[in-house]
């Protein structure tokens, strides 16, 4: 190894190419956009991006300005980018500012960095920066005092920008005479196009002094949107900036803050246009506020987010040796509305009569698919299918094994809740029960699966009994088994393969209601729920599992497939992330293997050069939030092994499994082609001294005087090899 000034030296310059190496690559961090499908995905999506942005149309593509940009909190480590500003020509005044919105960006945030830059979609480069608001901030409309309107950053540039397009504020007479139905355009940043801005048409549904509803003409990738510009097509100005969605169809609708509010703050701004420094609102920065009871969950987007990004394996400035696989790095991110990095997750399963139903999949392994019973037989046996252990009960609890094993005792907890109901048949209990309270001891947990395994279904289907009996265990409430946690994020994973049959007898209305109510309760306690609905008779009829996960802010998943429940949930996360990548800005490689798991555990394997590697770790949150974090290892081949932590080792040896399989995988093609092309040769061989031995056996022919007799074709149509 060399000498330490040779050493500052390297670094220095690996400092200066990470920079150059990342300049093509960071994605839009918080933008209505595209998101970018990497090459393994099938080709129609790629298709799909292409006529979706054709059908939006182009307002600004080919066009060397910019009118958007993504704000960027730089300043020290890590570095976090969300939401989408845009620049705007000052009325009476040859200025120019940025217009964001305030949830996007929390002001705690922005008082620390001190700074934001204003970065356009293709490039790593700040098109302007700023360091004071020009107007008093906003306030999130979700925030007490907060209303859409008002919603709003207005950005003093620190000096003239260049290579930008500034937008235009409707007149007041406009705005007053705008109507539903009039046409408008949103100014988004694509990511998988290259280009700085993209068209995407709608029209006004509603409209107040308050708030502008918008429906969207095309389907539409709506991640972290929150102030991209609206724009009137008559008039070519703008109207409105989007601050979050109304609904989740194919065409969502959109709520959009008018601009009047910004407009009037802005003739209220001083004459010196220099703003207040954004340091000055440091000590007056409210702390996070909870979700008003009475807003509808739909109209929450992510306000103050942040993104934890931890690296836990190795240290920085670490010297690692040389690997077959190459260097283990591992972490840990999740995104978060507070600072809690600890869970409470509730695994709730449906025990009811129906998941004695074979799924059609060998869940047990064991050889044999399973098939349902028909006639008196299969109450005999006391089940319904030939094989219980692949029934949809065993499904359920294939799931929610895959789900532990992602899971890190260090900082979660699991609970186990099983729910059916009276028949009116056989009592089978109370709606719900738990089997485990909540413990970071996750062999209980397996043992609690194991007793359910061996249980037999019975009963109705009680989903309002379920969902509020997992808000008070989660919650440590009175009748509960588990103590409160109150700075923990609080999950729940529901399985059911049915629609809600009780607490009322022949009503799914009302038991819908009742789902509802559940629901609403789980989202005051700040429960999340992740609901799958699973099999033909679950879809039939989903609408208590969608409302159920979109009222809490979870994911609703159907599962059309029993069999595929436990591969569905491995794709899952609930650390409220869209993607983690692990690569090496020295040699511009993605980690292989690399998973991250359903709580945000990260690792992978890279492979790294001699000498100083530059490693960047990103993370980017649903809504948009991004951050980066480098970490500089020095590769020495003859150095000592790093012991890995104790807490680590279930992650490593899962990836040194997969990567022995690739290295198997990859010796087996190579040892196939290395064969294929061994029998090539060799056919050819065969081929030529079959030649010769025709053009021999020709010779000898006329030597000895043979003529071909009659019939004989020896030599003339030899079978091949």
């Amino acid at each position: 190894m060399g000498s330490e000034p040779q050493r500052n030296g390297q670094r220095e310059g690996a400092r200066r190419s990470y920079h150059r190496v990342t300049g093509g690559n960071r994605d839009s961090g918080g933008s209505l956009s595209y998101r970018a499908h990497s090459v393994s995905q099938p080709n129609w999506l790629i298709v799909w991006s292409i006529v979706a942005i054709a059908l939006t149309g182009a307002a600004v593509e080919g066009s060397a300005s910019s009118a958007i940009a993504r704000p960027v909190l730089s300043k020290g480590s890590p570095t976090q980018r969300a939401g989408t500003a845009f620049f705007v020509a000052l009325e009476d005044s040859d200025r120019v500012a940025a217009v964001g919105t305030a949830h996007t960006l929390s002001l705690r945030d922005v008082a620390k960095a001190g700074r934001v830059e204003f970065v356009p979609g293709d490039s790593t480069e700040p098109l302007s920066t700023s360091s004071a608001f020009l107007v008093p901030p906003g306030i999130p409309f979700r925030a007490p005092g907060g209303t859409i309107a008002g919603d709003f950053f207005v950005y003093a540039l620190d000096s003239t920008p260049t290579g930008v397009r500034p937008l235009e504020f409707e007149t007041d007479l406009a705005l007053a005479k705008l109507e539903p139905g009039t046409r408008v355009q949103l100014l988004a940043i694509p990511t998988t196009n290259g280009a700085n801005e993209v068209g995407v048409h709608g029209r006004i549904a509603k409209i107040s002094a308050e708030q502008i509803e918008i429906d969207l003409e095309q389907p539409f990738d709506l991640g972290g949107s929150g102030g991209v510009p609206v724009i009137s097509t008559q008039t070519g100005r703008v109207i409105g900036i989007v601050q979050g969605r109304l609904s989740h169809g194919e065409l969502p609708r959109l709520m959009v803050g008018p601009i009047s509010e910004v407009k009037r703050a802005l003739r209220q701004a001083s004459a010196s246009g220099a703003g207040r420094s954004f340091a000055t609102y440091a000590e007056h920065t409210p702390p996070p506020q909870p979700v008003p009871a009475d807003a509808p969950a739909e109209l929450i987007p992510a306000q103050d987010t942040r993104v934890h990004l931890e690296i836990e394996y190795p240290a920085d400035g670490a010297v690692m040796p040389e690997s077959a696989c190459g260097a283990f790095v591992a972490g840990r991110a999740m995104a978060l509305g507070d600072e809690s990095k600890r869970f409470d997750v509730a695994l709730v399963l449906d025990t009811s009569g129906s998941t004695a139903d074979p799924t059609g999949a060998d869940i047990n392994g064991n050889g044999v698919i399973g098939t349902k019973r028909r006639g008196p037989i299969g109450s005999l046996f006391g089940a319904s299918s030939t094989d219980p252990g692949d029934s949809v009960l065993a499904a359920e609890v294939a799931a929610a094994r895959q789900i532990l094993r992602d899971l890190d005792p260090r900082t979660t907890r699991v609970a186990v809740i099983t729910f059916a109901g009276g028949d009116g048949r056989r009592d089978s209990g109370p709606p719900a029960l738990t089997r485990q309270p909540l413990t970071s001891e996750f062999a209980r947990v397996e043992r609690s699966l194991d007793f359910i395994l061996r249980t037999d279904p019975v009963g109705g289907t009680h989903m309002s009994g379920a969902v509020d009996h997992s808000t008070t265990e989660l919650l440590g409430a009175r009748g509960s088994r588990s103590a409160n946690d109150p700075s923990s994020a609080k999950l729940v994973f529901f399985f059911t393969d049915g629609q809600p049959t009780l607490p009322y007898k022949g009503s799914i209305s009302d038991n819908t209601r009742a789902v509802r109510r559940a629901a609403g309760t789980a989202r005051l306690a700040g429960i999340r729920v992740h609901s799958f609905a699973i099999g033909s008779e679950a879809l039939a009829g989903p609408i208590a599992s969608v409302e159920l996960a979109d009222l809490t802010g979870g994911s609703f998943i159907p599962v059309r497939h029993p069999g595929e429940l436990a591969s569905v949930v491995e794709a899952m996360n609930f650390a409220n992330l869209e993607n983690v990548t692990l690569r090496s800005a020295t040699t511009g490689d993605g980690a292989r293997p690399f998973r991250v798991t359903a709580d945000g555990s990260w690792g992978g394997f890279l492979k790294m050069v001699p000498g100083l590697n530059i490693i960047e770790i990103s993370a980017r949150s649903s809504d948009g939030v991004e951050v980066l974090e480098t970490l500089e290892v020095v590769l020495e081949p003859a150095a000592e092994s790093i012991p890995i932590p104790h807490d680590l080792g279930v992650r490593h040896n899962r990836l040194l499994e997969d990567c022995l399989r690739d290295l198997k995988q990859v010796r087996v093609a190579a040892e196939r082609e290395h064969g294929e092309k061994v029998r090539k040769e060799l056919l050819l061989e065969i081929g030529r001294e079959r030649e010769k031995a025709r053009q021999r056996a020709a010779e000898q022919r006329k030597q000895l005087k043979l003529e071909v007799e009659e019939g004989d074709d020896s030599g003339t149509n030899e079978p091949g090899p």
